[in-house]
């Protein structure tokens, strides 16, 4: 039976459930135990600053490897231009020009 992370005491039993996240006690309230797993990954990769910030990095890598209108689903995005917002090779793109048409380059 695997060990489960947080706080533990020797009462605490692993239960068997369908939720993706549960609380420390098993109940509904996950923001504790939200803010623990943070400060837990953080300790891992001090770069990482908030769950926004491992989203976002997950879709841009989605639109390296899928096409626009399927990142726009698995993301949940309403607006298409909310997904190419995203879109880092437009960056790419203006790095380059600047890189040939500037005069001190």
């Amino acid at each position: 039976m695997p060990k489960p992370y947080g706080r533990t005491t020797s009462k605490t039993r692993v239960k068997e459930t369908d939720r993706l996240f549960i609380s420390v006690n098993g109940s509904g309230d996950l923001k504790n135990s939200l803010h623990h797993l943070f400060c837990f990954i953080r300790k891992l990769n001090p770069e990482i600053k908030s769950a926004g910030q491992i989203r976002q990095s997950v879709i841009v890598h989605w639109l390296k490897s899928y096409n626009l209108r399927q990142v726009q689903y698995m993301a949940g995005h309403r607006w298409v231009s909310s997904t190419e917002r995203y879109r880092l090779d437009n960056l790419e793109g203006l790095q380059a020009k600047l890189d040939k048409y500037h005069p001190l380059g």
